[in-house]
C-alpha cells in the first residue's frame, strides 16, 4: 500500500477512517481477559460434564428434555426476531 507524505494517517484499507478517540493499550490486559473468560468457561464445561455424567439414567433423560426445549425456544425467537 503505497502511503502519501502530506497524510500522516491515510484510510484504513477498507476506505474507513481510524476513531482518533478510541484507546488502544498494547498491555495485553484485552487477551489476558480473554483467556480468563476461557479458563472460567472450561472449568465450568468440565464440572458440567462430571456432574451429568454421574446422574441417573432417568435424570439424563430430563435434563436432555429440558435442554431441548430451551434450544428449540431459543431457535424460535431468534427465527422470529429475522423474519422482522
Amino acid at each position: 500500500m503505497k502511503r502519501d507524505s502530506t497524510n500522516p494517517d491515510p484510510a484504513l484499507p477498507n476506505g474507513s477512517v481510524p476513531d482518533a478517540t478510541r484507546n488502544i493499550r498494547d498491555d495485553g490486559s484485552e487477551v489476558r481477559g480473554a483467556l480468563i473468560a476461557g479458563l472460567i468457561g472450561a472449568v465450568v464445561a468440565t464440572m458440567g460434564y462430571v456432574i451429568y455424567n454421574r446422574l441417573e439414567h432417568e435424570q439424563k433423560e430430563a435434563v436432555r428434555r429440558t435442554v431441548t426445549k430451551f434450544v428449540e425456544e431459543r431457535v424460535g425467537e431468534v427465527r422470529s426476531m429475522l423474519k422482522m
